[in-house]
């Protein structure tokens, strides 16, 4: 799943959007007051007031739609005591607003719920549901952010690229449901073992892989020796005999594409297969060695 620091440069990266939200909706208020207050009480601009409003609940949430709205309720008001109205009776002035101020927190509210349930949705479509961890549309996310991070920050971040060995032997032997008990146990075991800023996706299969901001390759073999002694330890617990095989890209430079750091990744852990599986090699990317992957010796980490 996503974690907290991946959560908090979104909310870093919201935060701008949100005050320019703020600032474009108070201006356009106060165009809408103003041409409401030099229009005769008879031409009604709550259309007007209601856009202005709808548009603060969904950008910034309810609780600025409220004030917008109750804002625009007062202005009217005001206006409407200082040009006059056409109604017989002051109380019906008052009803007549308070009215038009439910309407616009009823509003308010029910553009708050589907922007909740959207946003619940967005997340749903990155989450893998056997085993609850992310999903290859959040890896790619996940990593394109780490590439644009390193443009600006220039430091390394890692991946590491985990298949599981012998799986059909579970899949195939015990079924498809025991299979989705030893993924879900995976998914578990790696988001426990993993930093607060790391995160875990299930690309498909039996293959997960892991991203580590900010980190070189000390910190992610760090990261990964302590993961496979957990992993182990999970397995032997329940007598599913699974082992990993690891691969760890290294990237002090970003490649050009999300493509380029899987496929990098990925040959890693097929070298690993292809030497005997059950064990972790980990690979620093060179930009200027093209498909050398194939031919270089790879450091074995355990």
């Amino acid at each position: 799943m996503f974690a907290d620091g991946t959560q908090g440069a979104k909310i870093a990266g919201w935060l701008p959007v949100k005050a320019a939200v703020l600032m474009l909706a108070c201006i356009a208020l106060a165009i809408v007051v103003t041409a409401d207050y030099l229009t005769s009480y008879e031409l009604q601009l709550t259309a007007l007031y209601m856009l202005v409003m709808l548009a603060v609940a969904w950008f910034c949430g309810p609780w600025w739609g409220t004030l917008f709205a109750s804002l625009s309720a007062y202005s009217q008001i005001e206006i409407g005591l200082a040009t006059g109205t056409t109604f017989s009776e002051p109380v019906y002035f008052y009803v007549a607003n308070g009215n038009r101020l439910f309407a616009y927190l009823v509003t308010v509210f029910l553009v708050a719920t589907v922007r909740a349930n959207y946003e619940r949705l967005q997340a749903a479509a990155r989450i893998d549901f056997v085993t609850g961890v992310t999903n290859s549309l959040g890896f790619y996310e996940k990593v394109s952010i780490e590439i644009a991070r390193h443009r600006r920050t220039h430091d390394p971040f890692a991946v590491a690229y985990l298949n599981c060995d012998y799986f059909k032997v579970i899949n195939e032997g015990l079924g498809r449901s025991e299979g989705d008990r030893v993924l879900s146990m995976i998914g578990q075991v790696i988001t426990s073992n993993l930093r607060e800023t790391d995160v875990v996706a299930r690309l498909g299969g039996d293959e997960f892989a892991m991203v580590f901001p900010h980190s070189g390759e000390a910190e992610a073999t760090q990261v990964v020796r302590k993961l496979c002694t957990q992993l182990e330890k999970a397995m032997t617990q329940h007598d599913w005999p699974i082992t990993f095989s690891i691969g760890i890209g290294v990237f002090p430079t970003a490649p050009a594409s999300v493509d380029r750091v899987v496929s990098f990744c990925e040959h890693v852990m097929q070298r690993v297969k292809s030497s005997g599986r059950n064990r972790v090699m980990v690979r620093v990317f060179d930009p200027d060695e093209i498909d050398s992957i194939q031919r270089k010796a790879l450091h074995v980490v355990r």
